[in-house]
């Protein structure tokens, strides 16, 4: 686990959603009591959040829905955060 800028975070995760394959990334805060879990397996992509939401979403990677619902979750999940702790799988 690495401790990355927001900004960096941001962008791996735009790169995440063009990826092929199987992946999985996580995203904590610095306290490490909000995340954001994300799983692709070809065409679907699975969303846990865990923090100020509590819930799991999947989307398809086929239209702009999940690049969306991403984003979102990213805001609401991060929204004074600085430096991430990133776990990447894959």
């Amino acid at each position: 686990m690495r401790e990355i800028p927001i900004k960096q975070a941001h962008a791996i995760l735009k790169r995440f959603l063009k990826g092929n394959g199987t992946q999985q990334i996580q995203l904590l805060t610095k306290k490490k009591d909000r995340s954001l879990s994300v799983k692709t397996n070809n065409d679907e992509l699975t969303l846990i959040e865990q923090g100020y939401v509590n819930k799991v979403t999947n989307y398809s990677l086929n239209n702009g829905e999940a690049k969306h619902g991403l984003m979102t979750a990213f805001k609401r999940e991060f929204p004074r955060s600085h430096q991430l702790y990133l776990n990447q799988r894959g």
